[in-house]
């Protein structure tokens, strides 16, 4: 009677054994309650620093607090960014700031997000949510609300297409613009340039 005891509990056994990982067989190693998790990343990098250059001349420089790289994707997540694009004489053209940025390392687009503000060098200032960095383009991109300083200018609106230095852009629809007046000794300027 006893061998039968031990023969039905681990037949049991057995079977609890069996149905836990029949039931977990389905799930992805990924899923978690039934949502899907971020793939992990074959590197974390702490105070990470990448810069992409073109025919030898430097065209953006890279910083972030961390970087996750993902091999098998050739991308590139990083968090608290900043990215310095050049002029093709190495002069600084703008600085974006983002809490994010993912890079495809196969085409050097780049998408930032959360609290974007990219500052060009005459000082005119974008501020979005989400910008995307096209490279083939070279220009920079943003289908969110996003608002402009220039000056003392400020201009709002949904959508943004536009260099990355901020000298010409153009805000896609709903565009709003409050002006603040100008002194009079500088007639026949706009936004520090002559009209």
């Amino acid at each position: 009677m006893l061998g039968n005891l031990r023969l039905r509990r681990t037949a049991l056994a057995v079977l609890v054994l069996a149905a836990a990982v029949l039931g977990c067989a389905g799930d992805e190693p990924d899923q978690v309650a039934g949502e899907r998790t971020k793939p992990l990343p074959d590197q974390v990098i702490s105070e990470f620093g990448l810069t992409e250059t073109s025919m030898g001349l430097k065209d953006w420089h890279m910083e972030a607090d961390k970087a996750y790289v993902y091999v098998k994707r050739n991308i590139l997540e990083t968090e608290v960014v900043e990215v310095t694009f050049y002029d093709k004489d190495g002069s600084v053209r703008s600085v974006l700031k983002a809490d994010y940025a993912k890079l495809n390392r196969n085409t050097d687009d780049m998408e930032a997000r959360g609290s974007v503000v990219v500052t060009g060098s005459d000082g005119v200032k974008l501020e979005t949510e989400t910008l995307t960095w096209r490279s083939g383009t070279r220009q920079i991109a943003s289908d969110e609300s996003v608002t402009v300083y220039r000056n003392e200018d400020i201009l709002t609106g949904w959508g943004f297409r536009g260099d990355p230095d901020l000298g010409s852009f153009r805000i896609l629809k709903d565009m709003k613009a409050t002006i603040k007046a100008r002194d009079e000794s500088k007639e026949g300027m706009i936004g520090g340039r002559d009209t």
